[in-house]
């Protein structure tokens, strides 16, 4: 492929093209694609003949294979230790009641990049839960990445910190819960009425 870096930075997310230069030269030093000719490493010139290797497409296939997890729903909250009962007696218990696999990133062990690792599993979900008590940078990403997939987003925060949620997304309905029963009771309601019941419950007939 050919690349401008002063015009195609955004399609990295890069701020601007030195950040996106810097990408290029990290994906190089990886070996996952490699610039045949010096001119390309030049600055503020078009950049010819950028190819992936063989380690880059292993890399790619790795990280686009479907996950292993049945109807995988993915999680996006604070894993402040506040939180954890909220994670495993209301959001948790709420998803698998509804009949999906509810997954957080720091379920399992890893050695991926944290960031590949969170795209792979967003994309291989069926639906996003994203709870925004504690305003963490990380849980609007996720979740506006999810909806720029195209892919519903649930989203829920503490009562008392509603007023504290990022204008871009405020406009959105929140659930809006006061204690870890009443969360798990609406947001399975909410999963039911809007996702719709997933397998494991069709089958099961479990409540």
């Amino acid at each position: 492929m050919t690349i401008s870096p002063g015009v195609d930075y955004p399609l990295s997310w890069a701020k601007n093209e030195k950040e996106w230069l810097y990408y290029l030269q990290s994906l190089v030093e990886r070996g996952l694609i490699r610039l045949p000719s010096e001119k390309n490493k030049v600055l503020n010139e078009l950049i010819n003949q950028i190819e992936i290797t063989a380690a880059g497409w292993d890399f790619l296939e790795k990280n686009t294979q479907k996950s292993s997890i049945s109807d995988p729903v993915f999680v996006a909250m604070s894993f402040s230790p506040e939180l954890t009962a909220l994670w495993e007696n209301s959001i948790k218990k709420a998803i698998e009641n509804a009949g999906y696999n509810p997954y957080r990133v720091d379920s399992e062990p890893h050695a991926d990049r944290i960031d590949v690792t969170i795209m792979t599993d967003i994309k291989d979900s069926r639906f996003l839960v994203a709870d925004v008590t504690d305003q963490r940078q990380g849980v609007y990403f996720e979740a506006e990445y999810a909806l720029g997939l195209g892919m519903p987003v649930l989203w829920t925060c503490k009562k008392g910190d509603l007023g504290n949620v990022h204008f871009d997304t405020r406009q959105y309905n929140h659930i809006l819960w006061e204690s870890e029963d009443q969360l798990r009771e609406t947001l399975f309601n909410f999963i039911c009425a809007i996702i719709g019941k997933g397998p494991k419950r069709r089958a099961t007939g479990s409540s």
